[in-house]
């Protein structure tokens, strides 16, 4: 059980999480849900991201008033 564990909080780790790399660096206007869309998008070509999905659209939703006072400016 605890090398299950270890095995999927070693994949959650190395895809890295969508919302975390639309913030620090970036591509694009900051938009809501831009983790979400991130992720699915790297799914497409790797499918390991998909495993990342709950947790951009969580960390996605705290940050949305964040992301909208971003828009603003």
């Amino acid at each position: 059980m605890q090398k299950i564990f270890l095995i999927l909080t070693a994949l959650c780790c190395l895809n890295g999480c969508g919302t975390i790399v639309k913030l620090i660096d970036p591509t694009e206007p900051y938009s809501a849900y831009a983790g979400i869309r991130y992720d699915v998008e790297m799914a497409k070509q790797w499918g390991l991201p998909i495993l990342d999905l709950p947790l951009s659209f969580l960390l996605d939703s705290v940050l949305l008033p964040y992301v909208w006072s971003q828009q603003i400016q």
